[in-house]
């Protein structure tokens, strides 16, 4: 297949790397990725300002990279119109944190997969759930050749992309896959005064609350298993839209 990988963390962070070294031998990949972490940029585009490309070999395999001076959105949108043209499949990763939960909507990395969804293209999120110490990149990429193998078969709409998270662990000690919807991913002291005088200026940083639901993305996760959450471009809520269709009438 011929594939676009793209980050939230620069083109130059391991876990791309990884990422490439591990399929490009079995397929066609071109590396278009930001020149720093974006981090919490979810979707975010760089509207009215000029975004830089060059060139970044990473002699990982891949038939061309190049570092952009813009968010993980704005790599896809200038690799589809600019550079690559059209692909089979757009990946965003491997993050070096999960995303799950609420914190989807933060997300750069899913950021990225959205914004190939709105191209009709297909896309996949990887993220594995480190802490510290070693991390295990090469179950998740085991798990992905897999995947890939059989990808036409599975036969995802465009419209719909794949959030992977994967527990930081061995290959021989994970559980299995499941597919699970997102979770709830809150925080508690979210905001904390960092300076107060001459202004305030607060950082926005919390501790998780622990959450009771079983058998959504989180759970998946924490109890070893590597989670897929299928996620859609259409925010639409069809349910109230045809109440509201019906009710419209009392509205007016």
């Amino acid at each position: 297949m011929k594939i676009l990988v793209t980050n939230d963390d620069g083109i130059e962070d391991i876990g791309l790397c990884e990422l490439v070294k591990a399929i490009s031998s079995q397929h066609e990949i071109y590396v278009v990725a930001p020149d720093r972490r974006y981090s919490g940029f979810s979707g975010a585009v760089s509207f009215y300002q000029p975004v830089s490309v060059k060139r970044w070999p990473l002699f990982l395999g891949e038939t061309v990279s190049y570092k952009v001076s813009g968010t993980p959105s704005d790599c896809v949108m200038i690799a589809l119109d600019e550079l690559v043209g059209n692909v089979d499949l757009v990946i965003s990763g491997i993050n070096d944190e999960p995303n799950l939960g609420d914190d989807i909507r933060f997300s750069a990395t899913l950021g990225a997969c959205r914004e190939a969804s709105f191209s009709d293209i297909s896309a996949i999120g990887l993220s594995l759930n480190c802490d510290s110490g070693e991390k295990y990149y090469n179950t998740l990429t085991e798990f992905l050749e897999k995947l890939l193998f059989k990808w036409k078969q599975i036969k995802i709409p465009k419209e719909v992309y794949l959030n992977i998270n994967c527990p930081n662990i061995p290959l021989s000690q994970i559980r299995g896959i499941l597919f699970v919807p997102a979770g709830r991913c809150r925080y508690k002291n979210r905001v904390q005064l960092v300076q107060d005088m001459p202004e305030p200026a607060y950082i926005i940083h919390g501790t998780k609350i622990d959450e009771e639901d079983k058998y959504t993305d989180s759970w998946a996760v924490r109890n070893g298993y590597i989670s897929i959450t299928p996620l859609h471009r259409d925010q639409t809520d069809q349910t109230i839209l045809s109440y509201l269709r019906n009710v419209k009438e009392s509205i007016m």
